[in-house]
């Protein structure tokens, strides 16, 4: 059972969500339309009734009710961010405006142990779908208990170790996001590559991915470093990507050997030389960041530090480049990485800062999002007994959904794929250079060999 608790935060909190939704004239931000090959559907989610009073109860009674779990840290260090994730899945939960679905809060502590444990809560509450947990192996915590139940998952991490079928993850991926932005870069004719990536996981995961898009792409990857997670310990990686000793040494080398021709003119070249330190370029054209945060400007003022020029080489990164503190910073303008068009989630970030006077972060949008899919299955039951809106054929529809983070699609697997734009990075925000996609493929054909057959 759901801790009292809990549930008169979370109903209090539903109505006063209600009350502030429901006087506007709309959503500003809408949820995932019903698929994407059904306008009709998409364009009624996203008009909200302005003629009814709030709900004073969203389990009321009806035809059909779906109990809907949501696993979040809701206690333990990670209680900002569950709190936040709570709070976004319940405006979706009011913007779909279906009083059949009742959503039952279950506290993980941001352990795979308080996960399991809280999954088990959810099964005993009759749960027919379960969104969360937030990190990846509480999501495999939790999976193990709702899988052989045959009841889904929709995590909100982004380790592809978890996933599996029945247990969905949608968090955004690095391998998509590299594959996006490694794709856009080939097809502006850049072809040699660096990466300086961190230690642990999420560089391993990059690493993998960086190779196998290079490769694809047919270019080629001509130096690559790690780093630990320390700004005092990364500047020897920086420097050996930058081949910042072998290059003065070349520089010097050429002094020397202009002044040994002991002539007027070569003297004055070789003094213009030193008094410039003009290293030659370094043979890549593209170098990979994928940091954030505070540690990404660190990074990237270190690369320029030792001449590894942004106007002549090109500064890619990851969605973790998804932080408008990055802005202010010189080595990073002009550089791209692979997002969700900024337009919507803006949007939805000031909706939440007003709503609830408080800052969210980047992934609620994701809890969004995930209310609104299973708020649009319910809406397209069928009715029938025998008929789960929930089952796998649904969720895994191919022509996706459209939400918050623009189209996306649940794949058999557990994993999901995304249409992405190419942000720039510039003074006064992200700009849109490539947008994303509109449409998927069939299963079975990734976005890079759609966009490659049509050029064709």
């Amino acid at each position: 059972m759901v801790a009292r608790g809990i549930g008169h935060f979370l109903q209090k909190l539903l109505i006063f969500a209600g009350l502030i939704m429901l006087s506007a004239c709309g959503p500003e931000t809408p949820p995932p339309s019903a698929r994407v090959s059904a306008p009709e559907k998409a364009a009624a989610s996203q008009t909200t009734r302005s003629d009814q009073a709030a709900p004073a109860d969203v389990t009321a009674p009806s035809e059909a009710s779906f109990k809907v779990a949501i696993l979040l840290p809701l206690s333990g260090p990670e209680r900002d961010a569950g709190s936040a994730l709570l709070k976004a899945a319940a405006m979706a939960l009011f913007d779909a405006y279906d009083p059949r679905i009742s959503l039952m809060p279950f506290d993980t502590k941001g352990d795979p142990a308080g996960a399991a444990d809280a999954a088990r809560k959810a099964v005993d509450s009759g749960a027919q779908i379960v969104l969360g947990p937030l990190l990846g192996d509480n999501v495999r915590a939790a999976g193990e208990v709702l899988t052989p139940l045959h009841i889904p998952l929709l995590g909100f991490s982004n380790d592809s170790r978890v996933a599996a079928p029945g247990r969905y993850i949608l968090g955004f991926l690095p391998e998509t996001e590299i594959q996006r932005v490694i794709d856009y870069t080939t097809s502006k004719g850049l072809e040699r590559y660096a990466a300086l990536l961190p230690e642990g996981l999420y560089g391993d995961r990059v690493r993998a991915a960086f190779g196998d898009a290079v490769s694809a792409g047919g270019g080629q990857i001509m130096a690559m470093e790690s780093y630990p997670p320390d700004a005092k310990e990364a500047e020897e990686p920086i420097k050996a990507l930058a081949r910042y000793d072998a290059r003065r040494r070349a520089l010097r080398s050429e002094v020397r050997f202009l002044r040994s021709l002991d002539d007027d003119m070569t003297d004055e070249v070789a003094e213009n030389l030193e008094k410039a330190e003009k290293l030659d370029p370094v043979p890549y054209d593209v170098v990979l960041v994928p940091e954030g945060g505070s540690l990404l400007r660190t990074v990237a003022t270190l690369l320029s530090f030792y001449e590894v020029d942004p106007d002549k080489v090109k500064y890619i990164g990851t969605g973790l480049w998804n932080d408008p503190a990055i802005l202010k910073e010189p080595s990073l303008q002009g550089g791209w990485f692979a997002a969700p068009d900024p337009e919507k989630p803006s949007a939805f970030m000031a909706r939440f800062q007003k709503m609830y006077d408080e800052t969210p972060p980047r992934i609620t949008t994701i809890a969004y999002d995930a209310m609104s899919l299973v708020a649009t299955l319910a809406r397209g039951w069928s009715g029938k007994a025998d008929d789960n809106p929930f089952d796998a054929k649904y969720l895994t529809d191919e022509h996706g959904f459209s939400g918050v983070d623009g189209l996306f699609r649940l794949q058999p697997d557990g994993l999901n794929e995304r249409a992405l734009a190419i942000l720039e990075v510039a003074k006064d925000g992200f700009h849109v250079v490539d947008p994303a996609e509109t449409a998927f493929p069939a299963f079975g054909f990734s976005l890079r060999q759609a966009v490659s057959q049509g050029d064709n």
